[in-house]
């Protein structure tokens, strides 16, 4: 039998819509986000939160809300949210096929054994009161059922910009905490997440179809893709899959998924993490800072860090270039394949041009 964790609370809204109601898919992002807001409310009766306040954060593939608890009278929080000054958590909306419950309920227990073993800040999952880590929940409104996942705040401040050497190598060590612990992770029975390897990173974990991309890409990017695609299966197939160079990795820790409170790092945002090469995590880290002209210092500053928690080579060193060039062009397939949808538009164009220059330049190394 699979432990209680593995449970899931299913809630269903059996409203019939009127004949009138607007297709999701046709509203507005404002639209949208009312009726995933109902969505959340139904969600979280299977939480013993009590009276809280919703504020959006994200809408787009995942939807997410910031929750507020209040600590006054019952339906007082949407006339006084101000007042709603409890305890604070997130809820975290899957879009539908996106991952399945096992895949998610893995995440959780992988974050659950961070927190614990590897005395990481991380998002903990908040169970329902029937003690499961997932609930689904359902409204006529919004098209098919979606799976959710509440988790405690996790508190800190983003630097981005304003990221220095200091920050850096504090992060450098966070991540070489994470792959340590990875290294020794007994995995649960049952347990699953996606692959970040060459066939990841070419359409398998983020679901792009490489058809749809190469529409939007000239000979000329796809031929620049095809070969730094070779370059990543090379490296790949000469490290090989063992526990030193490969095993569960966040996939996403970049300046937009830490956060520092106090001096210490906290990580957001596990929904990507999987199985993949160390190389490559610490390559995602450095590829949003190569455009910085200290990317160098921060560069050196990350790896110092890293290598007060775990040994790194410096032949493996030498190889992270190409697990970034391997992230590039991930990235690069993805946003093509989806250039055409509103909320990318020139963005979309001006950083695949980006991105694309960046790998041509490796290319020429």
């Amino acid at each position: 039998m699979r432990p209680s964790t593995w449970k899931i609370y299913v809630l269903y809204c059996g409203v019939k819509p009127f004949m009138t109601r607007q297709h999701f898919e046709d509203l507005t992002r404002g639209g949208q986000v009312r009726r995933m807001r109902r969505l959340a409310e139904i969600a979280l009766t299977a939480y013993d939160l009590g009276e809280v306040h919703l504020t959006p954060l994200m809408h787009f593939f995942n939807t997410t809300f910031r929750i507020d608890t209040c600590l006054h009278s019952p339906g007082a929080s949407q006339e006084y949210p101000a007042a709603c000054k409890g305890e604070r958590y997130v809820i975290r909306i899957h879009r539908p096929g996106s991952q399945d419950a096992l895949t998610i309920q893995s995440e959780l227990l992988w974050l659950l054994a961070l927190r614990r073993e590897a005395g990481l800040v991380v998002p903990e999952p908040v169970p329902t009161r029937d003690g499961a880590l997932l609930t689904i929940a359902s409204t006529a409104d919004v098209p098919e059922p979606r799976q959710c996942v509440v988790f405690r705040w996790v508190h800190g401040s983003f630097l981005r910009s304003r990221l220095g050497v200091k920050e850096l190598e504090r992060v450098g060590a966070f991540m070489a905490k994470l792959h340590r612990h990875a290294k020794c992770f007994v995995v649960p029975e049952g347990f699953f997440r996606k692959r970040w390897d060459y066939d990841g990173l070419r359409s398998g974990v983020l679901g792009t179809d490489l058809e749809q991309s190469w529409a939007h890409l000239s000979r000329e990017d796809r031929t620049i893709l095809d070969a730094v695609a070779e370059r990543v299966q090379q490296t790949m197939q000469t490290l090989r899959e063992g526990r030193e160079v490969f095993g569960l990795i966040h996939a996403d820790l970049y300046e937009r998924n830490y956060l520092f409170s106090k001096g210490e790092v906290h990580a957001i945002d596990f929904d990507g993490c999987g199985w993949g090469y160390y190389l490559f995590d610490i390559g995602v880290a450095f590829s949003t800072l190569l455009a910085r002209t200290d990317y160098p210092a921060l560069r050196q500053a990350f790896l110092e860090g890293y290598r007060r928690v775990r040994p790194l080579s410096v032949s493996h060193e030498a190889l992270i270039d190409t697990f970034i060039a391997g992230r590039l062009m991930c990235h690069v397939l993805w946003l093509a394949a989806h250039i055409d949808e509103p909320s990318y538009g020139m963005r979309a164009v001006r950083r695949i041009e980006y991105e694309l220059g960046e790998l041509k330049s490796f290319l020429d190394q």
